[in-house]
């Protein structure tokens, strides 16, 4: 028999796998032969191992004594580092804790390679170690800060000094979830993804070489130990570094079997692949996919063929094999024990087989791959993992065992020529059953394709529709009803698993989603309401599974949007709040998931827009741009960032531009919102202008552009600009008409033209414009007036009784202007308030004014006084109908408060609001002379209408 010669390192990772004295005796006796001084090294460092060490591991004092050199014990000096203790040892070298004196001071891990392991190949591939840390750069992976000789001529290196624990025990320790630590175990394949884009592969990632540390109070794993790293794309260093024939390299339990197999097949970063894999098995189960006794006391080359043939349980198998111990592995994961097993059926089950795949081209391409799958699973996304089909593995088996296969052939072939027709009726019962079971499961599986299916035309087609045209389409509503119908007979599952009642409260959802955008509000609050409850009931039952907290953060957050639709902002807030404190919750949580982060500054800017809070709105921008400032390509982030951004703008016009403010102090604010208004323009813009703009469709992109210039436009009339102010607005219009014309059927586009429309002839008679401004009311009043009467639904849509009003105000203000026409106006300004009744503050005044006109005086007065902020400049009117009721005295008096608020505002030289000064000078003029006062006359013979 040829003898396999095996390097020191080879022998070291095999001895110390065996437990048994003798047995370890047996074989450095065999290995070593007659060659006492290998024995003496290898029998001295195997005395200072454990089965299983980390090279950060305490080593006894008697061991450090004896492997430490003189130059090397506590306090000596080696370049600028002074050693202070011996915290661990490897393969080939010891660590010291060490504290660096020039050119700066800090403590750090330094690796000396250990005496008697110095021959030319060790020191190359220690070398190799330093080189390869040298290129990294990466927060997961330990830095590398030095290197050098020591006095002695043996090399070391200074690197990181990490003070954590094995991934798995710090896991443990703090008794994470599964999810939180597949987010953890993400962050370790980026990391070794980056390894390998520097060329670099670990070969030996195991949790001992996977530290986490805290940092600001978050766990954060490092990827330690590039001891036997293998350079993949260049050269790590000058001196002879390979892996020779027969010699093994890494730690049994998590190497790939190509490494196991010590053949000529070259390893390449699939290898890694494997081990995290095996860590990953581990990170889920608390056990390695081999058992470890097994491995130890099986022999090297059982040991080796165990690696490379035998398939290991599914994750969810071995938990059902753990017995006992199973109740403290899911105590440690926060789970259920009659649950664990069966959360890991299917989709985690596949992430981990298909890592540890005995064929490498089987495996994931990258370590990238395998995290994106995890993070699909974590975001409740199909993953591309899938089990391995039943012809695959049973050629795996028959290569294996060809022999046992050929005689059992012969055995079963004689059985069944002996027993074909007593069997022959079991067999078709049998078969009857097995064509059941394939048609339900086909049944099954069919269901789950057909569910998936309506998921992706949902989110492709449907979630496109919602945004781009809520005014849908025959053909499209009649699409929603049937997915909504799919979706309902989902959520009429009552299944006790968690994850089928997940996705039954994600299913009401969606029909809450297309309720609202086919006007069955209330139909949509009902169903999201069982969502809330659905979701409560699983985050009660389990709390620490952040699925479940952020499926209830959207439901609760729907369900506000529900009622900010109806400007039912006082219902809507709780739910905001209640979505945002799940929302924050997850994103303290789990910081590195941008996701949650994103659904909070969502929820936040909700919220601001119901509340009109400055705090709120704050708070929204803030987040916001955070966000952004993580992932400035997300097109929902900019376009979020957007919505806060203009919602804040609003607030500053409304909370700090006051009756009482000064001048001064509105034009600061006006300023700024002048300034956000247009950040947001130069956002909207940019997103435009990227051409793919997908999840935000591009049309509700350039409706929201249109808006935020009617916007800009208010706020450049307020600051008495007009000129700025047209521009402005006409874009806008010019935008709003390219959309009416692209999408005729979309309402919404129709209705803020109108807007657009009156508000321009607003700042085009201030600025003296009139035959402009004649013009857009009449386009405003035509386009507003074809809308109620071809859409009575309108009713849902509060907005348009701001414009109704402006129309109103245009036939009914000026008695000589050629619009003048009180009994449209009268109707306009009904129309409006029986659309915003609840908050129709300006469609009363418009209502009262008009009802002046029209000679119904009372009318006109108890108009006015339903004005929210009574009295204001409406006053005016209001003494005017007094009068008409021959009670002068409240005429007067009532006069005499319109006038001090005008003359105030006056003297303040205040910015333009509406009605601007002149129209107010214009109503008091007309009100003076109608009481006497001033001049002493009376209305100049303008004759009055009769009550109708």
């Amino acid at each position: 028999m040829t003898t396999v010669q095996l390097d020191e390192e080879a022998i070291y990772h095999v001895a110390r796998l065996i437990t048994d004295p003798e047995a370890r005796d047996a074989y450095l006796r065999q290995v070593c032969g007659d060659d006492v001084a290998r024995r003496d090294r290898l029998d001295a460092l195997l005395r200072v191992c454990d089965l299983e060490p980390s090279f950060l591991e305490p080593l006894p004092v008697d061991a450090t004594a004896e492997l430490t050199g003189p130059a090397e014990r506590e306090g000596a000096a080696i370049g600028p580092y002074t050693l202070l203790e011996a915290i661990g040892e490897g393969g080939m070298g010891t660590v010291y804790m060490a504290d660096q004196t020039e050119p700066v001071r800090r403590r750090v891990a330094l690796k000396v390679i250990k005496p008697g392991m110095d021959t030319e190949q060790v020191v190359a591939r220690f070398e190799a170690e330093r080189q390869a840390l040298a290129q990294m750069d990466h927060p997961n992976i330990a830095k590398v800060h030095d290197g050098g000789m020591t006095p002695s001529g043996r090399p070391y290196f200074a690197m990181e000094l990490v003070r954590g624990l094995p991934i798995t025990e710090y896991c443990d320790q703090h008794e994470l979830s599964i999810p939180e630590r597949l987010e953890l175990f993400v962050l370790v394949c980026r990391a070794v993804q980056h390894a390998h884009q520097k060329g670099v592969i670990h070969r030996d990632l195991k949790p001992s070489n996977v530290l986490v540390t805290v940092v600001d109070g978050v766990g954060v794993p490092k990827v330690i130990d590039f001891g036997i790293a293998k350079a993949t794309g260049q050269a790590l260093t000058e001196k002879t570094l390979f892996t020779g024939f027969h010699q093994f390299v890494g730690t049994p339990l998590y190497v790939s079997p190509e490494q196991a197999e010590m053949s000529g097949v070259d390893v390449d970063t699939r290898s890694d692949i494997y081990s995290l894999g095996v860590l990953l098995y581990e990170l889920l189960t608390g056990t390695t996919p081999f058992d470890p006794e097994t491995l130890r006391q099986a022999a090297f080359d059982e040991m080796r063929r165990i690696i490379r043939e035998e398939e290991p349980p599914r994750p969810s198998m071995r938990l059902s094999s753990l017995g006992e111990t199973l109740t403290s592995v899911s105590a440690q994961r926060k789970a259920d024990p009659r649950r664990l097993g069966g959360s890991m059926k299917g989709e985690l089950d596949w992430l981990v087989m298909k890592a540890l795949e005995k064929d490498r081209c089987r495996r994931y391409e990258t370590a990238n791959d395998f995290a994106a799958d995890v993070m699909r699973y974590l975001t409740d996304r199909p993953v591309e993992a899938f089990p391995p089909s039943a012809w695959y593995r049973f050629t795996k088996f028959a290569r294996r065992n060809q022999l046992a296969i050929l005689a059992g052939s012969v055995v079963v072939l004689s059985l069944v020529a002996g027993t074909a027709v007593s069997t022959w009726q079991g067999f078709r019962a049998a078969e009857a059953e097995r064509h059941a079971n394939a048609d339900r499961l086909r049944a099954d599986k069919r269901s789950q394709l057909a569910r998936r299916a309506v998921d992706e035309m949902y989110e492709q087609v449907a979630e496109k529709w919602l945004a781009d045209q809520p005014n849908l389409t025959a053909l499209q509503r009649e699409f929603l009803e049937k997915a909504q119908a799919i979706y309902e007979q989902l959520a009429a599952e009552q299944a006790d698993d968690p994850a089928t009642r997940l996705d039954v409260a994600l299913a009401r959802l969606k029909v809450g989603r297309i309720g609202i955008a086919m006007g069955r509000f209330d139909e949509a609050a009902g169903t999201l309401r069982r969502a809330i409850d659905e979701c409560r009931a699983l985050v009660d039952r389990i709390p620490h599974e952040p699925r479940y907290r952020h499926a209830l953060g959207r439901c609760l957050r729907q369900l506000g949007f529900l009622h900010s639709s109806l400007q039912q902002y006082r219902e809507a807030e709780p739910f905001y709040r209640l979505a945002i404190g799940q929302f924050e919750r997850l994103a303290a949580e789990h910081p590195a998931d941008l996701e949650y982060r994103k659904d909070l500054a969502i929820a936040y800017q909700n919220l601001a827009n119901s509340t009109d809070r400055e705090e709120d709105s704050s708070r929204a921008v803030e987040l916001c741009e955070s966000v952004l400032a993580e992932a400035p390509k997300d097109v929902v982030a900019r376009d979020t960032l957007a919505l806060a951004l203009m919602t804040r703008a609003g607030i500053l016009k409304t909370t700090h531009i006051t009756e009482e403010s000064d001048a001064s102090v509105d034009l600061r604010w006006l300023g700024e919102a002048e300034r956000l208004d247009r950040r947001v323009v130069e956002l909207q813009e940019g997103l435009l202008a990227d051409g793919s703009t997908q999840p935000v469709p591009t049309p509700y992109l350039r409706t929201s552009l249109a808006i935020t210039l009617i916007n800009l436009h208010n706020t450049q009339h307020a600051l008495n600009r007009p000129d700025d102010a047209i521009a402005t607005m006409r874009r806008a219009e010019s935008l709003l008409e390219d959309l009416v014309n692209d999408y005729p059927e979309h309402l919404e586009h129709h209705q803020t033209l109108a807007g657009c429309l009156l508000n321009l002839a607003s700042t085009l008679h201030r600025d003296g414009q009139e035959a402009e401004a004649d013009e857009a009311t009449r386009r405003g009043v035509e386009l507003a007036e074809s809308i109620l009467r071809e859409h009575p639904e309108i009713s849902r849509k509060p907005s348009l009784a701001y414009y109704l009003a402006l129309a109103a105000d245009r036939y009914s203000v000026s008695p000589d202007g050629p619009f003048y026409d009180p009994a449209r106006a009268l109707k306009l300004a009904r129309r409006a308030v029986e659309l915003q009744p609840a908050q129709a503050g300006l469609a009363w005044e418009s209502l009262g004014w008009a009802s002046y006109r029209a000679g119904e005086w009372k009318c006109c007065i108890e108009s006015l006084e339903k004005r929210e902020s009574y009295p204001r400049e409406g006053d005016f009117f209001a003494a005017m109908a007094h009068w008409r009721l021959d009670d002068a005295a409240k005429a007067r008096e009532v006069f005499a408060r319109a006038d001090a608020t005008l003359a105030a505002d006056e003297k303040r030289s205040k910015p333009g609001r509406y009605p601007d000064v002149a129209m107010r000078r214009q109503i008091r003029a007309e009100a003076a002379g109608l009481l006497g006062i001033d001049h002493g006359e009376s209305d100049a013979g303008r004759p009055v209408p009769k009550p109708q």
